[in-house]
């Protein structure tokens, strides 16, 4: 991932993930309505109308995934005119960006949904929340983020703006949406832009922390790292071993120094071998 790299990173992530992004976020329908849905682990709801100021039908569903599959059940509600009811089946396609009916039951009139986000709008950058001493940091939401396919490359987008980039590694994308999910991830930090050296994520303002099943994480004491020059590039060492490098930067390097120490972060982890395609830091 080109968004967060560090030389020093030496961890791997093995994790089981889905054949699809989580599906929370804004959906439109061949009924022409507009439905909002949110995925908790297998669970699968959402609220769907048209598209009026005074919907001619609004409804609500609550399913369950199993594999490729949603089953479930939906209601009409008061805020439109209709009172229909009944259950759903409905197949994830194109790796979840698209919903299919396969069965259905009284009377619901759509039949395939579509991401509202359109892959081809994802192409900019966030831009910065803030600045501070430390570094700049970038705000996302952990209930919305999502993985779309973009001119070949997988990301990981928020809304119309993409935050990682995995290349062809589709993968990789899945790994780091569950570690961003699991943490509840919701700010991405640089220390020197526009081609930082060293990046991290935070959850709500402070550092991950916590063990997530499958990780593989290095531990470190975030009081006894320091910055040496070795071999010419000054690094973030711990004893003997040094994990982050800084090659000509020491300004960045004490930067970055002053961010593990001021988030505690004392687990170095990422998702890919050699070549990490995501890097995070928690305690």
């Amino acid at each position: 991932m080109k968004t967060i790299i560090s030389a020093g990173f030496i961890l791997i992530i093995l994790l089981t993930s889905p054949a699809w992004g989580n599906l929370t976020g804004r959906w439109s329908c061949n009924d022409g309505g507009t439905y909002y849905l949110r995925q908790t682990g297998s669970r699968v709801f959402w609220y769907g109308e048209a598209a009026d100021a005074q919907p001619a039908w609004s409804n609500v569903f609550s399913g369950r995934i199993q594999g490729a599959r949603i089953t479930g059940n939906w209601a009409d509600v008061p805020k439109g005119r209709t009172k229909g009811a009944g259950e759903l089946e409905l197949a994830l396609e194109k790796d979840g960006n698209e919903l299919r009916i396969v069965k259905k039951t009284g009377g619901f009139a759509g039949s395939r949904w579509t991401r509202k986000v359109a892959a081809a709008s994802v192409t900019q950058p966030l831009k910065p929340l803030r600045a501070s001493g430390t570094g700049d940091c970038v705000r996302f939401d952990p209930a919305t983020v999502s993985i779309h396919q973009v001119k070949g490359n997988w990301k990981i987008v928020d809304g119309d703006h993409w935050l990682f980039d995995f290349g062809s590694n589709q993968a990789a994308a899945h790994q780091s949406l569950n570690v961003i999910r699991h943490y509840r991830m919701d700010r991405l930090c640089f220390i020197g832009r526009p081609d930082p050296l060293f990046s991290y994520l935070l959850a709500k303002g402070g550092s991950p922390s916590g063990a997530m099943a499958g990780e593989d994480c290095v531990a470190f004491d975030p009081k006894t790292v320091n910055v040496s020059r070795i071999q010419g590039s000054w690094k973030i060492v711990s004893g003997r071993r040094w994990l982050f490098d800084f090659g000509q930067s020491q300004p960045e390097a004490r930067r970055a120094l002053a961010a593990i120490r001021r988030y505690g972060f004392s687990q170095s982890c990422f998702v890919g071998r050699p070549d990490a395609d995501f890097t995070y830091l928690r305690r």
